[in-house]
């Protein structure tokens, strides 16, 4: 009886540790999708809050030829990385 109830208990926690928070991303529709499988394809993900909109420019300057983007898939991915960067406004332009 004991050991049903610690399996179900156990699976539950799991489960909750595993949901996490809902993403909440700004910037451009599908910027996330493609910044994972672009970017995230040769390495780690980095949070896009990790670095400033600027730093993200320049990486991406040197990125972009290396994972091929066109210049649509690199701009709309910059505006991702902007919009989700350590000193983007936040949402509703407050501080």
């Amino acid at each position: 009886m004991r050991a049903p109830l610690l399996a179900a208990l156990s699976a539950a926690l799991c489960a909750l540790a595993c949901a996490g928070a809902p993403a909440t991303q700004a910037g451009p529709p599908g910027g996330d999708r493609l910044y994972r499988s672009k970017c995230a394809a040769c390495h780690r993900a980095y949070p896009p809050a990790s670095l400033t909109g600027g730093r993200w420019e320049d990486v991406l300057s040197r990125m972009a030829p290396r994972a091929r983007l066109t210049g649509a898939e690199r701009e709309l991915l910059l505006g991702y990385l902007k919009a989700n960067a350590r000193d983007a406004p936040a949402p509703g332009g407050l501080p």
